[in-house]
C-alpha cells in the first residue's frame, strides 16, 4: 500500500481527503496537512514529517500538493531525496479518490506514479467539447 499526505493551502487539502473519505470511509492511508499563510517553513515540514508517521505501514508515500510552485510544494521538494517519496502537483479529487480505491492494486510505485498523473490530467475536461451535440438535452 502507498501512502498519500494532501499537502495544500489552507482547507483544500482538508476538505478533499474528507470528500473522499465519505466516498470511501476505510481510506486510512490519506491523511491532509493544511498550509497556513503565516506558517513558517520549519513549521510546515515538521506537519509533513508527523503526516508521514502517521500513516499505516507503506511501500512508499505520494505527496499530492495543490500547486506547482506554491509553498505546499516547495516544501514538499526537501522529500525527494526519501526513498519511494514523489510529490506531484496539480491535485484534484478524481485522482484522490482513485488513489484510495486503488488500495489492493499491485502497481509498482513508480507505475503508481505515471497512472495517478494521466489519470489527473483526463479528468480535467472542457464540458461543452464533452457534451458536443447533447447541450440542448440537458
Amino acid at each position: 500500500m502507498i501512502g498519500i499526505i494532501v499537502v495544500a493551502h489552507e482547507n483544500i487539502g482538508k476538505e478533499m481527503v474528507e470528500a473522499t473519505r465519505r466516498i470511501i470511509p476505510e481510506a486510512d492511508h490519506l491523511v491532509s496537512v493544511s498550509v497556513r499563510s503565516k506558517q513558517t517553513p520549519a513549521s510546515i515540514r515538521e506537519e509533513v514529517e508527523e503526516a508521514m508517521s502517521s500513516l499505516p505501514p507503506h511501500e512508499g508515500v505520494l505527496i499530492l500538493t495543490d500547486m506547482f510552485g506554491g509553498t505546499p510544494t516547495n516544501i514538499c521538494l526537501a522529500f525527494l531525496n526519501q526513498p519511494q517519496v514523489e510529490v506531484i502537483s496539480g491535485l484534484n479529487l478524481p485522482m484522490l479518490i482513485k488513489l484510495a480505491s486503488m488500495r489492493g492494486k499491485t502497481l509498482s510505485f513508480a507505475e503508481l506514479v505515471n497512472f495517478i498523473q494521466d489519470y489527473g490530467q483526463r479528468n480535467i475536461v472542457v464540458a461543452s467539447k464533452v457534451l458536443v451535440g447533447k447541450i440542448d438535452q440537458i
